[in-house]
């Protein structure tokens, strides 16, 4: 049977999918830590952070601005393509879950902006909110259990190339600072 989402299924849908995405990836096994690369923030910086350094994040740095998170973001979300690319099913597993903690990441930024007109806040969130989204339905792609399942996560995210891109560069104009 068939169904057809109404506008109401996709608002409640669109507010709920961060908080079951993030909910669910708390059971996904931890990134690989990255190359030994100097922290970005300082030693003293991390009592800010309001969550546990013990988990699943501890290997993750944040970032201290929007364009820093924007500019982290950008680079989580071109790994995808590349490790979908090279074929690499649990790098490409632990590029997916790093796109959504640097998103997680740039939500808490924008929140915290002072004196952001409400429309750029409402805008940079709808773009990481479609980000989460798309990243999620790769990543559920990923973890069909199906032999071809990182095939059909890499025709998922090329199919959604360009929504990822709009999304990315709504964010780079509105916070990243960039030149285009």
């Amino acid at each position: 049977m068939s169904h057809s989402a109404t506008p109401l299924t996709r608002a409640c849908l669109a507010l709920a999918l961060p908080a079951l995405v993030s909910w669910s990836l708390a059971g996904c096994a931890p990134p690989a830590k990255p190359p030994a690369t100097p922290a970005a923030a300082k030693p003293d910086a991390e009592d800010d952070h309001d969550h546990d350094h013990d988990g699943e994040h501890a290997d993750h740095d944040h970032p201290e601005t929007l364009a820093e998170g924007i500019a982290e973001l950008e680079k989580a979300a071109a790994d995808v393509a590349t490790m979908l690319a090279e074929d690499a099913d649990d790098a490409a597993d632990e590029a997916i879950h790093a796109v959504a903690h640097v998103v997680e990441d740039v939500q808490k930024l924008l929140a915290k902006q002072e004196g952001l007109a409400e429309e750029a806040k409402a805008a940079g969130q709808k773009a990481l909110d479609e980000l989460f989204a798309t990243f999620d339905e790769v990543d559920q792609a990923m973890h069909t259990g199906a032999e071809d399942a990182r095939e059909k996560a890499a025709e998922l995210h090329k199919a959604a190339a360009e929504k990822i891109d709009a999304a990315m560069k709504t964010l780079k104009e509105a916070f990243g600072g960039t030149e285009e």
